[in-house]
């Protein structure tokens, strides 16, 4: 049900509730939906058209690795524990000069959270 600026009223049941496409759609509108509806398998990982061989590189953030198609790690955190051994708990890795993309195992270094706080905090604290 809508009021009279088209929206919908709170509560009222929506006209496809408990239905199947099928009753609510023609069959040949079925078949021209296929075409973008979501799939599976569709554009994960290798089958993505921007995808740069298992490392994506999000603005503003560190570069992450795909381990499968729908795990991605941090490649800090990554190269870390392959130079250094395991994170413990409650640490993160920080990069020492301020470039997340810099991932050199000397640039890394794994910190407590309190510390990272500490030095994420105001300048007159430090």
């Amino acid at each position: 049900m809508k009021n009279n600026k088209g929206q919908f009223v709170k509560g009222s049941t929506p006209h496809n509730k408990g239905k199947k496409q099928v009753e609510y759609i023609s069959p040949d509108k079925i078949e021209n939906i296929k075409a973008t509806q979501f799939k599976v398998d569709g554009l994960l990982a290798e089958n993505h058209p921007s995808w740069k061989g298992g490392i994506q590189q999000p603005k503003g953030d560190c570069n992450y690795i795909y381990k499968d198609k729908n795990t991605r790690l941090r490649k800090p955190r990554v190269i870390y524990e392959e130079n250094f051994g395991p994170i413990p708990k409650g640490y993160v890795v920080w990069h020492k000069d301020g470039n997340k993309k810099n991932d050199h195992p000397d640039n890394l270094e794994a910190i407590s959270r309190a510390e990272m706080m500490r030095r994420n905090g105001p300048t007159k604290n430090k």
